[in-house]
C-alpha cells in the first residue's frame, strides 16, 4: 500500500503553476500543432502529385529517353499516384484525415497519462487519495523503475483499477481525473465532438475505416451507412482538433483552480 503525507495549501492561498505543468501543456499543444501542419503539407503534396506526369513527359522528351524503360516506368508511377492524387483530393482526402483521427485521439490519451505521471510524481498528496491506496502493484517490478517510471506504472495501475479504457468519450479521461479532483464538465458540443472522435477512431483502427453497426447506432447525426467508409472531411476533422484542444484549455483551468488561480477569461478579455 502507497502511503504519504498529503501537501496541502493553507486555505485562500495562492500558488505559483508549477513549470512541469505548463511545460507539459506547452509541449503538448506544440506537438499537436506539428500533427496539423504535418497533415496540411500532406495535403498539398498530394495535390503536387497530380502534375507530376506531365512534368515526367517532359523531361523524356528533353532527354529522347520516352521510350527508354526507365522512362516509360517512371511515367506509368507518375499516372497512379496522380490518379490516386486526384481521388484522394476529390473525396476529401479520407485516407488522410483517418489517419489523422487515430493519432489525434492518441495524442489525447498521451497527453492525460503523461499529465497523470507528472502529477504523481511532483504531488505526494496524489499517492494518498482513496484510489490509488487500494492499487495493487508489483513490488518487484516496480522498484526496479525509476522516479518517472514508478509514476508512469502507477498511471497504468490506475488505468486498470478504474477500468477507463473501457469508458467513452471524454469519460476515458475524466475518471481518470476525478481521484485527484481534476475532473469537471466540458463546455457544451465538447464532449459530443470527443465521443464522436473516439468512435471514429475505433472504426479506423479497427474496422478498417468501414461503419459497423455500433458506430451508426453511437452517432446517429452522422447518418452512416453500415459497411460504407467513413470519409472524415475537412470540417470533421477541425471540429476534433478544436474539441481536442478545448479540453486541455479546460484541464489548465482546473489545475489553476488547484493552485488557487483562476485561469478563465473575464468578460473585459473578450474583445
Amino acid at each position: 500500500m502507497l502511503k504519504s503525507k498529503p501537501q496541502t495549501a493553507p486555505k485562500n492561498s495562492k500558488q505559483k503553476i508549477p513549470e512541469w505543468a505548463t511545460n507539459h501543456f506547452k509541449q503538448s499543444l506544440d506537438s499537436n500543432e506539428l500533427l496539423f501542419r504535418i497533415i496540411h503539407l500532406s495535403e498539398k503534396g498530394i495535390g503536387v502529385l497530380r502534375g507530376m506526369p506531365q512534368i515526367t513527359k517532359v523531361l523524356a522528351k528533353v532527354e529522347n529517353s520516352t521510350d527508354d524503360p526507365k522512362s516509360l516506368k517512371r511515367i506509368e508511377t507518375a499516372e497512379k499516384e496522380a490518379a490516386l492524387a486526384q481521388t484522394e483530393m476529390e473525396s476529401g482526402y479520407p485516407v488522410l484525415h483517418g489517419l489523422a483521427v487515430v493519432a489525434l485521439w492518441s495524442w489525447l490519451e498521451h497527453f492525460v497519462k503523461g499529465f497523470l505521471t507528472l502529477w504523481i510524481l511532483h504531488r505526494r498528496d496524489a499517492l494518498v487519495v482513496p484510489v490509488m491506496q487500494k492499487l495493487k502493484i508489483r513490488f518487484g517490478d516496480y522498484i526496479q523503475l525509476n522516479k518517472t517510471e514508478q509514476a508512469a506504472y502507477l498511471v497504468e495501475m490506475l488505468e486498470q483499477e478504474l477500468a477507463s479504457s473501457l469508458k467513452r468519450g471524454s469519460n476515458r479521461f475524466e475518471c481518470l481525473l476525478d481521484p485527484f479532483s481534476l475532473s469537471g464538465q466540458l463546455p457544451e458540443g465538447c464532449s459530443k465532438i470527443l465521443f464522436e472522435l473516439q468512435q471514429i477512431r475505433n472504426v479506423m483502427a479497427h474496422r478498417n475505416g468501414k461503419v459497423d453497426r455500433r458506430l451508426k447506432a453511437d452517432c446517429p447525426w452522422l447518418k452512416l451507412r453500415i459497411n460504407q467508409p467513413v470519409l472524415v472531411t475537412s470540417p470533421m476533422l477541425r471540429n476534433y482538433a478544436e474539441a481536442s484542444v478545448q479540453f486541455l484549455v479546460e484541464l489548465l483551468y482546473r489545475v489553476g483552480d488547484t493552485y488557487g488561480k483562476d485561469l478563465r477569461p473575464k468578460d473585459s478579455d473578450a474583445t
